[in-house]
């Protein structure tokens, strides 16, 4: 089963569990495939303006393994709140959303970008303090990897963009947490901004929530820190809606990025760097299983914020 046919058979097994949306219709090869909003069902009576966890994965078509492991997190919320009433109550306090194939494309056609081009995480109107040669977004060609498109932003950007617009104006707030793979040897959880060494705005409750993993998780796997510590990019989405945020005066808003450290998935098979899914996907079974596992306590945790998020963040959620 390829991972868009993984989505599908998802969508038609908790069909009752789910409400759907479609955000936009792209297309190559003579084929349409719908970006999808996915969000669970509440138990029992939810709260008005819930605080919202936007989970996001498939924004580079050969990050699939992001995909897999938000579809299995869902599936063990959804089974999970079928007996378990503090889970229940927890999700009448969060409102839990995903997009779970931002880039349908570029997972069709086995390749990072869109079938543009355009890689989605160089496409937004920001510039960058000092990106980073090519990797760092440019507008030579779609031949290229890293093209930021020279026009409007693409199809899948504006998806997002509403997307996210439309969630804040009916939550308290939001944290999304964006799915990637292909970079390092260590599971890193990225904070804004990609584009500037300075400090992002809510960079406190950012330092909260870092606090708060460490000491209730004192032996997780992640490195917690700024992405632009690794590099800096142009056309960041997340950047970019968080400005327009800002600028906007809308509630707490806090994106993050998991960077699953998918170098290490090639200790054990080297072979596999030659090959196209090698850099970014853990291709065997067992391997998959346990990028599964390995995730799910910091998604727990995320989702216990989120339904906690008065007590958490204090005053300033409205």
């Amino acid at each position: 089963m390829n991972t868009l046919e993984e989505i599908t058979s998802f969508t038609s097994r908790y069909r009752d569990d789910l409400m759907r949306s479609r955000l936009e219709t792209v297309s190559c090869e003579d084929r349409n495939f719908d970006i999808q909003l996915l969000e669970l069902k509440p138990h029992g009576r939810p709260q008005k303006n819930r605080f919202t966890l936007l989970l996001v994965a498939g924004v580079h078509g050969l990050e699939t393994i992001g995909v897999t492991v938000l579809l299995h997190y869902l599936s063990h919320l959804i089974e999970n709140a079928r007996w378990n009433d503090a889970l229940k109550r927890s999700l009448a306090s969060a409102r839990i959303v995903a997009i779970p194939a931002l880039n349908p494309t570029g997972i069709f056609q086995g390749r990072r970008a869109t079938a543009e081009g355009i890689d989605l995480m160089r496409n937004a109107p920001v510039a960058a303090e000092k990106p980073v040669p090519l990797l760092g977004g440019h507008q030579f060609s779609p031949m290229l990897p890293y093209y930021s498109g020279t026009g409007d932003l693409a199809l899948e950007s504006r998806a997002l963009i509403r997307a996210v617009k439309n969630l804040l104006d009916t939550s308290s707030g939001m944290i999304a947490l964006d799915l990637h793979s292909g970079f390092g040897a260590r599971d890193r959880v990225w904070t804004p901004w990609s584009m500037s060494s300075a400090l992002p705005p809510h960079w406190n409750h950012y330092l909260a929530i870092e606090k708060a993993l460490n000491e209730s998780f004192p032996d997780h796997v992640y490195k917690f820190e700024r992405q632009s510590d690794s590099y800096q990019t142009n056309g960041d989405l997340w950047d970019y809606l968080l400005l327009e945020n800002q600028n906007l005066g809308g509630p707490l808003f806090l994106p993050l990025a998991l960077e699953m450290g998918s170098w290490n998935w090639l200790k054990k098979a080297p072979w596999r760097a030659f090959t196209k899914l090698g850099w970014f996907h853990p291709v065997a079974p067992h391997r998959v299983s346990r990028a599964c596992r390995r995730h799910t306590t910091l998604l727990d945790f995320l989702v216990s914020v989120c339904a906690n998020s008065e007590k958490f963040f204090g005053q300033e959620v409205s």
